[in-house]
């Protein structure tokens, strides 16, 4: 049955695609905390290398967007959504018989190029619907679904079954993702075929400083969560306890998304945003020199919630800019860049300033993110000032 142009992206059915593809596809960098450990547990790698991984899938993922760009205008989008899903499919099985870092990079990159792919077109098609901040909010609700549900369960199975377990139940995960492929659309407008023709002259002056702001903050992102699950271990904390707090937090994290899709614009676009920076500050902060239990479950959901509550209005004031998704093409480049960069950062941060023969230095990384966010949200400012002044409806008073 051909339904390829039949679809309505505002239906249950896409919504329900979109939510899907974004919450599975990306769970490896959304547990990274726990696969840090597990590198460094189950195969002898050092804190370092398995922040490398994590960032070389990231990265993997950037460097897929320009490829994409070309390909949406090319293909049929159901193909290269398949295609996709069988790549990663591999690279996992792949993944589960290796045990060396030098074969493992490479194969976590090749999946990550996969991967960009995929959130690419899911962000391409959110920014397709008629209430963008509501649908990245289903879009953020998703993946941290999935969070919660692996730091409730793989703390109790990467013992057991090991890092290659775990990577087979994600290539079997992915394949199930074919299914609900057949609801995304199958192509897009004239302007996804353009290119970068025809950009409006407001994306084109505040794209560049609205990328750069999410540049930063997934660097902060990327960097303390790759790590905070070593944060606590070197704090001398229980492993079973550290895993059911970040299970906690990830359950925090779902009433962010969720908060995030009922509040859409009804405060405006300003004060929502600049809510979730500060908390995110204020629970990287919480880990400096961590010693308790309590500051780590504290300082872990206010990371988590204000993370997931602020990602929707972000990814949102970017795809206002430009609906032609070329805008939201950049996007998933900039966050898969800083997502991918604040692991390798981190860890060349944990290189630097490490004393000899000492301990690794964690509060460097810490405050290198908060600084990150100190820059990002000026960036991030008059983008939100542009998308108010453009939809003086939704806008909240204080930006009058």
């Amino acid at each position: 049955m051909d339904i390829n142009h039949k679809i309505d992206v505002n239906r249950a059915p896409t919504l329900w695609a979109i939510t899907l593809l974004a919450a599975v596809t990306p769970a490896a960098a959304v547990l990274s905390p726990l696969l840090v450990g597990a590198y460094v547990t189950s195969l002898g790698f050092s804190a370092q290398q398995g922040g490398y991984l994590i960032a070389a899938e990231l990265i993997g993922a950037a460097l897929s967007t320009f490829s994409t760009l070309l390909i949406i205008a090319r293909f049929n989008w159901h193909r290269i959504l398949y295609a996709s899903i069988g790549i990663i499919v591999v690279a996992y099985i792949i993944s589960a018989s290796l045990t060396t870092f030098e074969l493992l990079l490479p194969t976590r990159f090749i999946s990550g190029l996969a991967l960009g792919t995929i959130m690419t077109m899911t962000i391409v098609v959110t920014g397709m619907t008629q209430n963008q901040e509501r649908t990245f909010g289903f879009w953020s609700l998703g993946q941290i679904v999935v969070a919660v549900l692996g730091f409730a369960v793989l703390p109790h199975l990467l013992p057991v079954f090991g890092l290659q377990g775990f990577f087979l139940v994600m290539a079997v995960a992915m394949a199930l993702l074919l299914y609900p492929v057949r609801y995304m659309p199958a192509t897009g407008s004239s302007d996804h075929k353009s290119g970068w023709k025809g950009m409006p002259p407001r994306a084109r002056r505040l794209a560049p400083l609205g990328l750069l702001a999410l540049l930063l903050f997934f660097t902060t992102i990327g960097g303390v969560w790759a790590y905070v699950e070593r944060i606590a271990s070197a704090a001398s904390l229980d492993a079973e306890m550290i895993g059911y707090v970040l299970s906690a937090a990830s359950i925090v994290g779902v009433a962010g998304a969720a908060v995030a899709t009922w509040l859409s614009t009804r405060m405006g676009r300003l004060l929502p945003p600049l809510a979730g920076y500060l908390l995110v500050a204020a629970g990287v902060l919480l880990l400096l020199n961590l010693q308790s239990i309590t500051f780590y479950a504290i300082s872990s959901q206010l990371f988590k919630f204000a993370w997931w509550f602020t990602l929707p209005y972000l990814l949102a004031n970017m795809t206002l800019l430009d609906p032609s998704g070329r805008v939201a093409i950049l996007t998933n480049f900039v966050i898969a860049c800083g997502m991918g960069l604040g692991p390798a950062v981190a860890a060349t941060i944990l290189e630097v300033a490490q004393p000899a023969g000492g301990e690794l230095n964690y509060n460097a990384v810490l405050l290198f993110g908060v600084a990150c966010l100190v820059i990002s949200f000026p960036l991030l400012y008059p983008v939100i000032r542009a998308n108010s002044a453009a939809q003086p409806k939704e806008a909240d008073s204080i930006q009058g």
